[in-house]
């Protein structure tokens, strides 16, 4: 009797966690909407122009959910924290650019002080690589996400 009362109150707490991260995930909010008006990549997976949001997975902001408005596109995302000279008056994201490719680059919520980078993709440090050699570089573009 004990056992089962153990084994049904264990599952009963996975559950319930369970259910509670997912609940915080899909109520975490970072950028709830921004136009990005040309196509881009995350890590390898490429990604059309549209409008897109992006929630937080975790409470740490380590892990964030791009995905798209109509709900076709999203990508967990892995990201480490970096430090903002300024306070960022708006949410943004930076993306590099090379020649017409796009790489998303740094998340940011509007007033914190702390951003969220994401690492470069092995085709990303490619392409880096071939433009450096013609003497080309990175362009960087800001996207102001929708208040």
């Amino acid at each position: 009797m004990k056992k089962q009362a153990l084994r049904a109150f264990v599952l009963l707490s996975i559950l319930f966690s369970l259910s509670a991260n997912n609940v915080y995930a899909h109520g975490a909010v970072l950028i709830n909407r921004v136009d990005i008006p040309f196509d881009f990549s995350v890590g390898a997976k490429k990604f059309p122009a549209g409008v897109y949001n992006i929630t937080r997975v975790n409470q740490e902001k380590i892990i964030l959910r791009l995905s798209s408005a109509d709900g076709r596109e999203a990508i967990n995302i892995v990201t480490n924290s970096i430090q903002a000279r300024e306070t960022p008056k708006t949410s943004k994201l930076i993306f590099h650019r090379y020649g017409e490719t796009y790489f998303l680059y740094q998340i940011w919520e509007s007033e914190e002080v702390q951003g969220r980078q994401l690492a470069k993709s092995q085709t990303e440090r490619t392409i880096e690589h071939d433009l450096s050699k013609s003497g080309e570089r990175v362009s960087v573009v800001d996207l102001v996400a929708t208040p």
